[in-house]
């Protein structure tokens, strides 16, 4: 099973990255993947495919770790790409937070965490939304209309828990289903 760490957001964040999505799809046209509503949400850690058996150990690093930090207030803030805007593949929003660094501190612990039970998630983190996947570049100036749009956006969210998701890729796109969530104080 393909096995992951996240979050979701609140309607109002989900509803301002529909709105972009609407804004850019005609300027972008099929060259883009978009991210699904029901799949918007906040990844502190990709497990990739884990056996079975090792669901619970994931699980108890969220709940080990995830029941020790505090609600973490955040909105979002601009437009950026992997590995650039200049040759984007990646399409995200960023998020500011309440408490700068709070979600990179939760996302360190839970690595750990997970480390400790021998896993090997990636150390990389910056907190963001991924809103869709480029398959070929966009026509010049397309990037600098999208963070002109993005820049306008203001929605705001909490982040509450921290759920391990089971990912489940099909013709249609990936499915998520929650495994187990972790409320965060």
């Amino acid at each position: 099973m393909r096995l992951f760490l996240a979050s979701g957001f609140s309607a109002a964040v989900i509803a301002r990255v529909r709105e972009l999505q609407t804004f850019a799809a005609p300027h972008l046209g099929g060259t883009v993947k978009w991210v699904e509503p029901d799949n918007i949400h906040l990844t502190y850690a990709f497990l990739g495919e884990v056996p079975g058996d090792r669901a619970q150990a994931a699980i108890k690093s969220a709940e080990r770790c995830a029941g020790l930090f505090k609600q973490i207030e955040v909105r979002l803030n601009g437009l950026g790409a992997f590995p650039s805007l200049e040759r984007p593949a990646v399409l995200w929003l960023g998020l500011a937070e309440s408490s700068p660094g709070s979600l990179k501190t939760l996302a360190q612990n839970l690595s750990a965490a997970l480390a400790e039970e021998g896993f090997m998630p990636d150390l990389k983190f910056e907190p963001h939304i991924t809103i869709g996947r480029l398959k070929a570049p966009p026509a010049p100036g397309i990037t600098g209309e999208l963070r002109s749009k993005a820049a306008e956006l203001a929605a705001a969210s909490v982040i509450t828990s921290v759920e391990v998701l089971e990912s489940r890729l099909g013709g249609a796109g990936p499915k998520y289903k929650i495994l187990n969530s972790t409320r965060l104080l």
